[in-house]
């Protein structure tokens, strides 16, 4: 076993804290240069938590934060009644030196990613949660499991061993592929249409197809987390563009795409991630227009376009593509359930043939069983009536948050109102207060995600990502008392009824 040893009480960070740079991160980055450094090696126990918080005078959950980031590097372990001890033998990426050496390039990025995405802040030891607005899924308390239990049972026994066995066509079952053309306003033949498993297999799928290693792929800044780490996963370079309720900045679009090595834009025109911004008409008109003056592929995600509570759906990038070179990737996983691992992709057949062909060699097909409950699932009308409640709940949630934090909100904040989906963006004038805000607002009970979270280089943010997922009203009434008082502290203004409100 190896010996262990308390550090001396002089292995205490200094704080700045006028840095953009949040106090929890700049406590696990002291702790994993001493680590990586060979000041501290294995066995070694951390400071006591609350030895950390009292000489730095700050909250233990801010520590317990930081403590957790360099768990999830895999370069601590805290046990309780024991401590914080380093871990022998590890590396920022989470393997030793020989385990290191037997994975990809690709494992290994998609390691280091996954242990950058460390979430909201975590509540302090006792503290009661008050409002969860960080968590992106689904409630599963409302899922209609009788329906697609009914609906299940329905296809086993009229087809069950033609759908236990392998599907004849790998697109999809062409029953599903028709009623999902029935959705689309641009009315796709069943060739237009590729099954998925899931919109994140869509994505890499996309990727897989027409990027290789070294390329660069366009997308707003801020941006879905996951995209982040898909990339560096195939060795792709990003080249972040500007986004806010205006549209996409026009100015960096244009030279993003002149850059000689883009293969790709990846865009999230409506209910946006993190911001849940939606890109009007005109705004779509715009940033195409720069588009479609090159060769480069748009991929379009409308991962929650299901979920629409109010105002008219602008046209598609794939409607506004002349060049056939859109492709658009969905998924029942928000508007349904995340279970099914189901989604899809439109566009033209010249770009899904070979996306076809990637998937085979992936999975195969996705479950053909699953596709067939999916269709009598919609085709009984169970479907309509769960999404009609789920957007009715929505529309109810979304109007709470607003009548509650947004007049309560100081000036110079500004908060999204969007037309559904489950996020909205509350943001300070400056950047870093992001993420002390999730580390306030985590205190007093209220888990937000920051938004550095979604900055493809982890730099700090002025925002956090609010999402309506998990939090009923009378939750984010509390949550939105929570969030405005934590915004006049860090502020030091009087909260006022004029905070600005973008869709």
């Amino acid at each position: 076993m190896v010996e262990q040893r308390t550090l001396a009480r002089s292995l205490i960070p200094e704080l700045d804290r006028g840095d953009e740079q949040s106090l929890a991160a700049q406590i696990a980055s002291f702790y994993r240069e001493a680590i990586q450094g060979g000041r501290m090696r294995a066995g070694d126990r951390l400071p006591a938590i609350r030895q950390v918080a009292e000489g730095l005078s700050v909250t233990r959950a801010t520590v317990q934060e930081a403590y957790r980031q360099l768990g999830i590097s895999e370069l601590v372990e805290g046990v309780v009644g024991r401590g914080t001890t380093v871990l022998p033998g590890k590396l920022a990426a989470g393997a030793t030196a020989a385990d290191a050496e037997l994975l990809s390039a690709y494992a290994s990025a998609a390691l280091r990613q996954s242990q950058q995405f460390v979430g909201a802040p975590p509540l302090p030891r006792g503290r009661t949660q008050v409002a969860n607005f960080a968590e992106l899924s689904p409630d599963a308390a409302r899922f209609p499991v009788a329906e697609l239990r009914r609906a299940m049972d329905f296809v086993l026994g009229s087809r069950g061993a033609e759908l236990l066995g392998y599907a004849h066509s790998p697109a999809g079952l062409p029953e599903l592929l028709l009623q999902l053309a029935q959705w689309d306003p641009m009315r796709p033949l069943p060739d237009d249409i590729l099954i998925t498993s899931g919109g994140q297999q869509a994505l890499d799928l996309v990727l897989r197809t027409l990027c290789a290693p070294g390329d660069a792929v366009v997308l707003t800044n801020p941006s879905y987390h996951q995209m982040h780490g898909l990339l560096k996963a195939h060795g792709l370079r990003s080249i972040p563009v500007p986004m806010d309720h205006r549209g996409l900045d026009l100015v960096a679009l244009r030279a993003a795409m002149a850059a000689p090595d883009v293969r790709l834009v990846y865009l999230m025109p409506t209910f946006h991630n993190p911001t849940g911004y939606s890109l009007d008409e005109q705004q779509r008109r715009a940033a195409m227009n720069v588009i479609v003056a090159t060769n480069v592929p748009v991929l379009e995600d409308e991962y929650q376009i299901l979920l629409r509570c109010r105002g008219e759906q602008p046209p598609s990038l794939r409607q506004l593509d002349p060049r056939g070179l859109t492709l658009a990737a969905f998924t029942f996983s928000k508007g349904l359930f995340p279970g099914l691992r189901m989604g899809w992709v439109t566009g033209a057949p010249k770009l899904l043939r070979p996306m076809s062909a990637v998937k085979r060699y992936m999975d195969l097909e996705t479950s053909p069983l699953l596709q067939a409950a999916l269709v009598e699932f919609v085709a009984s009308g169970a479907m309509h009536i769960y999404l009609d409640e789920l957007r009715a709940e929505l529309r109810l949630r979304h109007a709470t948050l607003q009548q509650h934090l947004r007049v309560r909100l100081p000036s110079g904040c500004t908060l999204t109102d969007p037309e559904g989906g489950y996020l909205c963006w509350l943001e300070l004038p400056e950047a870093g207060l992001g993420d002390r805000l999730a580390e306030l607002a985590a205190e007093r009970g209220v888990r937000v995600v920051p938004g550095r979270m979604f900055d493809s280089q982890g730099k700090p943010s002025r925002g956090v990502r609010l999402s309506l997922s998990r939090a009923n009203p009378d939750e984010i009434r509390a949550g939105a008392e929570v969030l405005a008082e934590c915004c006049q502290l860090l502020l030091g203004a009087e909260v006022v009824s004029n905070a600005r409100v973008f869709v």
